[in-house]
């Protein structure tokens, strides 16, 4: 029993009410929630858009032709792509390659004619040494083959079937080595521009050929003795021989070096 309360004791505070039960899902249900969820998602994505193809893939570079599809424009709203623009003409000279084409001799016509063989090539060449060596070179047209003999102020003492003789003039030190005709032999040059052939090499060879200094530019270049001319003979065993001049090394302080293909038409018996 309670003690009754006195006059001016305040009455005792209700009591609590009881605690509710507790109502929040277990841990395991938050797993559970956070697989469902997204499967469901993805249920439905299927079912909706089950009828799609997939992705599609992006066509292979240069299977589109370019000339239907639209150029993509630039920031500035011009065209990305647009058609190359022809290269403006040059002002420019031509080249030296295409100006020795130019004047490059014609290519050698090498028929034989009746009463000669089918033309032979080999080579043939000019080659000076020191004139303190005293020596002088004979160049024997007939097979393009040289000797060399002393030296003796342009004279020579056994020309053994040779054409052309090369010798030093003065031996000052400088380049002076000069290019002659043996007496009593047909030799002559065919110039540049002439036809490289049997008839005009042969015809060339009657013109003579005489002392010519190879040091001195400008009279080789007067006389006609440059790259891609000849000099012809008719030997003394009746060859026509067309020494072309392909290539000339040297100068005004270096004796003069010529070189080139050597061709042959033997006369047959």
């Amino acid at each position: 029993m309670s003690t009754p309360a006195g006059p001016g004791t305040p009455p005792p505070p209700p009591p609590y009410p009881p605690t509710p039960p507790r109502t929040d899902p277990p841990r395991w249900a938050w797993w559970v929630g956070g697989i469902a969820i997204p499967l469901v998602g993805i249920l439905v994505t299927v079912a909706f858009g089950g009828k799609d193809s997939g992705p599609v893939a992006a066509p292979a570079p240069g299977t589109v032709d370019s000339a239907t599809q639209p150029a993509s424009p630039s920031p500035s709203g011009m065209p990305s792509s647009k058609e190359p623009e022809p290269p403006a003409p040059s002002d420019e000279a031509p080249s030296a390659s295409a100006s020795a084409s130019a004047s490059a001799s014609p290519a050698a016509d090498l028929t034989a004619p009746d009463g000669y063989a089918k033309a032979l090539s080999t080579m043939w060449g000019l080659a000076p040494v020191p004139c303190t060596q005293h020596e002088q070179q004979l160049i024997d047209l007939d097979d393009g083959t040289s000797r060399t003999e002393d030296e003796n102020n342009g004279a020579v003492q056994e020309p053994g079937g040779a054409e052309l003789l090369y010798w030093p003039d003065t031996c000052t030190g400088l380049g002076d080595y000069q290019l002659r005709a043996l007496p009593n032999t047909r030799v002559g040059l065919l110039r540049v521009d002439a036809p490289k052939s049997f008839d005009s090499c042969r015809a060339a060879a009657g013109t003579g050929f005489g002392a010519l200094a190879l040091s001195e530019r400008n009279d080789r270049e007067d006389r006609g003795f440059v790259e891609g001319a000849a000099l012809c003979s008719v030997t003394d065993k009746g060859t026509v021989a067309m020494a072309v001049i392909e290539h000339i090394a040297g100068g005004a302080v270096d004796d003069v070096s010529v070189s080139g293909p050597l061709y042959i038409w033997a006369a047959t018996p």
